[in-house]
């Protein structure tokens, strides 16, 4: 006497159909699982990382090339691009010893290039005697390869007691030549 259950297992269709079914059961749980999970928000190339209460410095040669304090940054996806919001404490050293110090309400920095420009009230003034005393602007873009730096907009300069006011500002710093826009000065700083 066999038994009806073991006849009935030993059919390849009841095989093939418990496969069929189980096969269109995990479709269905893919499908279904697909459907309930949420869409994969595009940034539209903003920001993938961001940090708070940054401390950066940068070394030329062996010794310390700059160092600055922002409230936070903003990373690019591909890390290669960083904007540091509400930079201050910045400093800027020559020979390893401080020589400016900077301040802006942003900064963004190419990693590839060095090349930065900042934003929003830039303020630099000088912690050296015979250098430009203070130097104020809205944007100011430094190319580092070219060692350039560029101010776009109204910069207002002191030095030795002279306040100037002038439409742009370009400075060389390889070659020592610069340009100014229309140009004003006050004897009184």
């Amino acid at each position: 006497m066999t038994n009806p259950f073991r006849r009935f297992l030993r059919k390849p269709s009841v095989w093939i159909g418990g496969a069929a079914l189980a096969f269109f059961a995990v479709i269905a749980y893919l499908l279904i699982s697909a459907l309930m999970t949420p869409d994969i928000q595009d940034n539209g190339g903003q920001t993938q990382l961001q940090m708070n209460h940054i401390v950066g410095q940068g070394e030329h040669g062996t010794q310390v090339g700059w160092r600055f304090q922002a409230d936070r940054s903003d990373i690019s996806p591909d890390g290669l691009v960083t904007t540091y919001h509400h930079v201050h404490g910045g400093t800027y050293y020559i020979n390893g010893k401080p020589a400016f110090k900077i301040t802006a309400g942003s900064l963004t920095l190419d990693m590839r290039t060095q090349n930065y420009t900042a934003f929003g009230g830039v303020h630099i003034w000088s912690v050296r005697a015979n250098d430009l005393e203070d130097l104020k602007t809205a944007t100011l873009s430094w190319n580092n390869p070219l060692q350039l730096l560029t101010c776009p907009g109204v910069v207002h300069l002191k030095y030795k007691g002279y306040g100037m006011t002038t439409a742009h500002l370009t400075a060389n710093f390889l070659t020592g030549s610069s340009s100014l826009g229309s140009t004003s000065i006050d004897a009184h700083g």
